[in-house]
């Protein structure tokens, strides 16, 4: 069955409920990752960043029960939302060996990768339950593949090769190529240079700079780190001895502008809230829970349709690439 956007929106917020703006983010990419991957690409594959593997989980097929979520393994505290870095507190590098029975599976992915490979010991616990990676292997993003032999793998799907600066991305992408067979290909997404003209931050110079750096928790540095035109990307893949055989664009520069804000400032609230209903009854805690998804989808899903945003003429600020050897 072929999802859609929205299909894909509305099986994450089963599990990021309490995130509606990174389903939304991550169902416009996972649909057209998926088109770009087809639905039997070659093995052996490998996943290269693939988190707590949720979002490939879904990708591929997956559902989960609707008593499933994200939110029994965070580390949060009242004042966590004015802590200006994402990467250096992350909420979710947790991982509790007696959740496993609540890892509730409604329908396994039809498809799987033979590695996972991520770079916290939590992506590769949470990854274990999901079904999705043969094996997984937990490597610092950047460090070489030595576990991995030369010219092995048909399909590499990297969707977090734009958090690296240009040293560590060099180093990747060399690596990445000498375990990619000569025939096989590079899945990976950046940011277009457009990206930097919807940035919320852009507005710190002229307003109140720690708002903004509470709104922000340094997303915009990870979102432009890698920002180029696609003439730039096509000059520096060559650069790694790789050349663009399909390239599109994605992420509408609207659904771009409410990632960046979403609910995401209120999570810590969320929190309080959802550790006191849960723990006083899980039945009140699940009503709760379908009332909120069915408000959030109600008011996010126009925001999954890409053709009324295209006849606007909105920009599209990320890129998708397929990758291989030149």
């Amino acid at each position: 069955m072929k999802l859609s956007t929205k299909d894909i929106f509305l099986r994450l917020l089963t599990a990021l409920w309490l995130r509606p703006e990174r389903a939304l983010w991550d169902a416009h990419e996972l649909f057209i990752v998926r088109d770009f991957l087809g639905d039997n690409f070659a093995q052996p594959s490998m996943e290269y960043g693939c988190t707590d593997g949720v979002p490939t989980f879904i990708m591929l097929g997956g559902e989960f029960e609707f008593t499933f979520d994200d939110y029994q393994e965070v580390k949060w505290d009242k004042n966590s939302f004015k802590d200006h870095s994402m990467l250096s507190s992350d909420y979710f590098d947790q991982f509790d060996s007696g959740k496993k029975s609540e890892t509730r599976i409604a329908r396994l992915p039809t498809n799987h990768f033979e590695y996972g490979i991520s770079w916290k010991d939590s992506h590769i616990r949470k990854s274990e339950r999901l079904s999705v990676y043969n094996k997984l292997v937990c490597v610092e993003l950047g460090a070489p593949l030595e576990q991995l032999q030369d010219d092995y793998f048909q399909t590499i799907f990297a969707p977090n090769l734009f958090w690296m600066g240009n040293n560590d991305l060099s180093s990747t992408f060399a690596e990445l190529k000498r375990v990619l067979c000569h025939d096989g290909r590079i899945i990976t997404i950046f940011p277009d240079i457009s990206q930097k003209d919807c940035l919320f931050h852009r507005f710190a110079e002229e307003s109140d700079v720690q708002w903004i750096n509470d709104l922000d928790r340094g997303m915009h540095i990870n979102l432009t780190r890698q920002a180029r035109s696609l003439e730039d990307w096509e000059e520096c893949f060559g650069q790694y001895g790789l050349c663009v055989t399909r390239q599109e664009r994605f992420i509408p520069s609207l659904v771009s502008e409410v990632y960046q804000i979403g609910l995401r400032p209120m999570f810590p609230v969320f929190m309080n809230m959802y550790e006191k209903l849960r723990e006083h009854s899980e039945t009140e805690w699940m009503d709760l829970k379908m009332h909120w998804i069915d408000t959030i989808s109600h008011f996010l899903s126009p925001l999954c349709e890409t053709g009324w945003m295209e006849e606007k003429g909105m920009d599209k600020v990320w890129h998708i690439f397929e990758l291989q050897h030149a």
